[in-house]
């Protein structure tokens, strides 16, 4: 085996044990909000698409099945601009944001006008999708969408979306991106979802001028829903044909550009000395990119405890707010590590800081300057 090889054994190893308490936190978590929903309100339901796998395999596709993003389970509480501001035709999202550890992308861009509102609909057999908003950068696409049953069927979900070009019929997203979603029920209905899936793209490649989105959405009998085993029998669940809608992209969104901030300044994580090496901004993301020495690269007990203690706390002013980007998932490198942030660039933020908790490495807490007007 080749120190290649060896090397990329260790970067997909790393996200294990980081993967699996997630899940296990997140089954907890979801049982206890299940319970307490089903208590006040049963058929309600709140789902996740786990961000690593947007696109469902096919043995998940034919169970049924959902997978869940654990940083997304924990509610996060609105913003007060979310809830006062007014989002247009938007509207219905804001529950869907006020759950949304990436709330504050989609406000910005929201805020910004940074949207493409499309409002196309595909309907057959009594299902419904439609496509209601893009919003997109180099790095990723973002679609949001409001499916619909009717006959009486229950909505359980949208279970699955690609995204292709029109032309070629071909995916556009990049196969080895981190891909994420989430979905819940419209205020006091169970025949209505509103969905957001994010797929990342190549920035590399000219993105298609037409492209296709494709979905499937999955329901069961009447009150079935309501049912604490649905969704575990395949024989429960009822789905839609297959759901094009096509759109043609605004070129606005290629106008702006990913912006790479070049950092190079080392830190300390129990005695392990880190590099904050550089930092890419952009209007739907903002990427840190963590480096190793040579000799913790191949250190797997050492790189691990180091994973699980990289800085996740980024800060950004805009006015006289201080405002939290929040952490929205992380993942190893061949040199170390990526760690993905909430982004509000197109905001023209006058500072974006990491924070560096005090403990045995500082006395107290400081901070590393990622951008400063």
């Amino acid at each position: 085996m080749s120190s290649q090889e060896e090397l990329a054994m260790l970067i997909d190893a790393e996200r294990i044990p980081q993967e699996q308490k997630m899940e296990s936190a997140a089954a907890q978590i979801y049982a206890i909000q299940a319970g307490l929903e089903l208590g006040k309100k049963r058929g309600k339901k709140l789902m996740f698409a786990r961000s690593a796998m947007a696109v469902l395999t096919a043995s998940v596709l034919i169970a049924g099945l959902l997978f869940f993003n654990p940083t997304q389970l924990m509610p996060q509480q609105a913003s007060t601009s979310i809830k006062s501001s007014n989002w247009g035709v938007l509207e219905p999202f804001k529950k869907l944001a006020s759950l949304d550890g990436d709330a504050l992308t989609l406000e910005s861009a929201i805020r910004n006008d940074y949207v493409q509102i499309v409002n196309k609909s595909a309907e057959k057999n009594g299902y419904k999708i439609t496509l209601n908003a893009v919003i997109a950068d180099e790095n990723k696409i973002i679609l949001l969408y409001t499916g619909t049953t009717s006959g009486g069927q229950e909505i359980y979900n949208v279970n699955s979306v690609w995204l292709t070009d029109a032309v070629t019929g071909q995916s556009v997203v990049d196969e080895n991106g981190s891909r994420g979603g989430m979905g819940l029920h419209a205020v006091d209905s169970i025949y209505t979802w509103l969905g957001k899936t994010i797929y990342p793209l190549d920035k590399e490649k000219a993105f298609p001028k037409e492209v296709v989105a494709n979905f499937q959405i999955a329901s069961v009998d009447p009150g079935m829903l309501a049912k604490p085993k649905t969704g575990t029998d395949l024989a429960d669940m009822r789905y839609s044909d297959r759901l094009k809608v096509s759109f043609a992209i605004d070129p606005k969104f290629w106008e702006q550009k990913t912006e790479t901030v070049v950092i190079n300044q080392p830190f300390m994580i129990d005695g392990h000395e880190v590099n904050l090496a550089q930092v890419e901004l952009s209007p739907l993301s903002i990427v840190v990119k963590f480096t190793l020495s040579e000799a913790l690269k191949t250190d797997w007990e050492i790189r691990n405890e180091i994973f699980g203690k990289t800085p996740s706390e980024l800060t950004s002013r805009v006015g006289k707010r201080e405002l939290k980007n929040n952490s929205i998932g992380g993942s190893g490198s061949e040199d170390g590590f990526i760690s993905n942030f909430s982004s509000n660039v197109l905001d023209h933020p006058k500072f974006i800081r990491l924070k560096l908790d005090a403990g045995p490495d500082r006395e107290k807490e400081e901070y590393i300057d990622i951008l400063k007007k």
